[in-house]
């Protein structure tokens, strides 16, 4: 069996470097806000961890066919309500020139559309019958 030896430090909860001896050095930006943590590496693969599952993509070969090469990227998200969450990202050129894209985006109508494992038993969470529900606080509420 290989092995697998990393060592990561981390600054200021913003900057990971990490070397292995199968990877050699990587960098990677992070940042955090309540349970939603983004990281961005060298590479432009963007890594999304949340409380709702983990959500991965490119964004270098995007760009690279757009003829576009960006500096640095910023995303925040904010809760608005129980249900919407604000989102801003911008794109940083040059020093002098950045584009921002701003909206919100229903979080319970994202989950409940998507394909993936833990969409299908949000989905399937929210379309019980009565009936179920209702034995469920029975139960649970026999325990507390």
């Amino acid at each position: 069996m290989p092995s697998r030896i990393e060592a990561k430090v981390t600054i200021a909860k913003l900057l990971e470097v990490a070397y292995s001896k199968n990877k050699g050095m990587t960098t990677a930006l992070m940042r955090s806000k309540g349970n939603v943590k983004v990281s961005v590496n060298q590479h432009g693969k963007v890594l999304m961890l949340g409380s709702v599952g983990v959500l991965t993509f490119s964004v270098e070969d995007a760009l690279k066919s757009l003829g576009v090469k960006v500096r640095f990227i910023s995303v925040s998200f904010s809760k608005v309500d129980e249900k919407n969450i604000k989102y801003k990202a911008t794109f940083t050129f040059i020093k002098v020139a950045s584009l921002s894209i701003s909206g919100t985006f229903d979080i319970e109508e994202m989950i409940l559309s998507c394909s993936g494992l833990l969409c299908r038993a949000a989905r399937a969470l929210k379309n019980r019958p009565e009936y179920i529900e209702r034995e469920l606080q029975r139960q649970v509420g026999g325990i507390m």
